[in-house]
């Protein structure tokens, strides 16, 4: 489901740009005294408010997936990645920014440890670009920004926000929205969380219409998360814990997934715990 390019959106965007542009041929005839009437121009009029929807839907799905492609860099791009996304964010041309959203891109800030250029990218989206869907994924933003202040009492206001919010019907935004509380739970060490958000994650629960296979389970991105929870919490361990009673072992993709992601955000620690997880794997493999 569309965050940006909803029909809504479109029908007020093309509406108010439409009324905008027969307005100024009204003011034109006025200003010069013309004889002839605005209905005389019906026909170019018509062709113009046609051609000003045309536009304003590309322009509104070119956002679309701007912001999808943003999420998804936030949640597993490399800095490199990061930092083109940026550069190219602030070349756009002026015009483009009257249908933009900062969201996606203060969510690329936020995955570069700068919450301050997150807040001005969320302040500079336009004014047509806010509400509905957008008005969700400003929630999820903003709890991540809470997120970067890493200190107990904005690391729970993230967490309560977040799992007091009804999963998102994006895709893209739904698994940012995981991204945001699974980070938030490993750097607050609420285990009992963390076990309630892996079952969540491995049975695909709370996932919208998106992050889901064909068979109705969670999907490979949302089984990265859950193995992130489970090798920083020791969820495998064999003490018999209530909280891993029935868990299956982490399969050996699932874990070089979660590597792989993890050393793009420079998650330092939990690479090395899901790498000498990777290890313990290996071995018996190898010996037998």
């Amino acid at each position: 489901m569309r965050l940006v390019a909803t029909w809504t959106r479109w029908a007020v965007c093309a509406g108010a740009l439409a009324g905008g542009f027969v307005a100024a041929v009204e003011a034109y005839l006025v200003f010069t005294r013309s004889e002839r009437t605005l209905a005389s121009y019906a026909v170019p009029l018509a062709l113009g408010c046609a051609l000003v929807a045309v536009l304003v839907l590309a322009l509104l799905r070119a956002e679309e997936s701007r912001v999808a492609r943003e999420l998804r860099t936030a949640r597993t791009g490399t800095d490199a990645l990061r930092s083109l996304v940026l550069r190219r964010r602030s070349q756009a041309p002026f015009f483009a920014r009257l249908f933009s959203t900062g969201l996606g891109t203060a969510a690329v800030w936020l995955a570069e440890g700068d919450s301050a250029g997150a807040i001005d990218a969320m302040r500079v989206g336009s004014a047509l670009m806010r509400g509905g869907r957008l008005g969700a994924l400003a929630e999820v933003v903003d709890a991540d920004v809470e997120r970067c202040r890493n200190n107990s009492v904005a690391l729970e206001r993230c967490v309560q926000r977040l799992r007091a919010m009804s999963p998102l019907p994006n895709r893209e935004a739904e698994l940012y929205r995981v991204h945001v509380l699974v980070k938030a739970l490993l750097q607050q060490g609420d285990d009992d969380g963390a076990a309630e958000l892996v079952e969540e994650l491995e049975k695909g629960a709370g996932a919208g219409e998106g992050p889901r296979d064909n068979n109705g389970t969670a999907d490979d991105d949302r089984r990265m998360y859950a193995t992130w929870l489970r090798v920083w919490f020791d969820m495998d361990a064999p003490e018999g814990d209530y909280r891993t009673a029935g868990a299956q072992p982490i399969a050996e993709g699932d874990l070089r997934m979660a590597a792989l992601v993890a050393r793009s955000q420079g998650a330092e620690k939990l690479l090395e715990k899901i790498e000498a997880r990777l290890s313990s794997v290996a071995q018996p493999a190898s010996s037998g």
